[in-house]
């Protein structure tokens, strides 16, 4: 079976505003973080992005990000990206991963009450 296809994983996203005045913003107005999340423990198991980066910026974002709890303080995550990561659209990915977070834990907490 596919980790896509695993009782405990759920697919959450968030998304936010690219910033103003990067090539980004001319195609993509908005970035997208997409997280495949393990119920069971809460670790993010595989992310991906909606909008195109190079293999280098994808491969480094995706180390950073997997395997993080998402009931770890978000800060620690997004002081380990603002240190480890300085393009123009991190605090945009920041953004997203904020809105993804919270979105998993209202679809927690709404289905844990179900």
């Amino acid at each position: 079976m596919s980790d896509y296809l695993n009782e405990n994983h759920i697919l959450v996203s968030g998304f936010a505003q690219t910033p103003k005045g990067i090539p980004a913003n001319e195609t993509y107005k908005y970035v997208g973080v997409i997280l495949l999340i393990d119920k069971s423990n809460h670790e993010i198991v595989e992310v991906d992005f909606s909008i195109i980066f190079s293999n280098l910026t994808k491969r480094v974002l995706c180390e950073l990000i997997e395997g993080h709890c998402v009931k770890a303080p978000f800060h620690d995550l997004s002081a380990q990206l603002k240190r480890k990561v300085s393009i123009p659209s991190i605090g945009a990915i920041i953004q997203a991963l904020r809105s993804a977070f919270e979105r998993y834990n209202e679809h927690i907490k709404y289905y844990q009450t179900v």
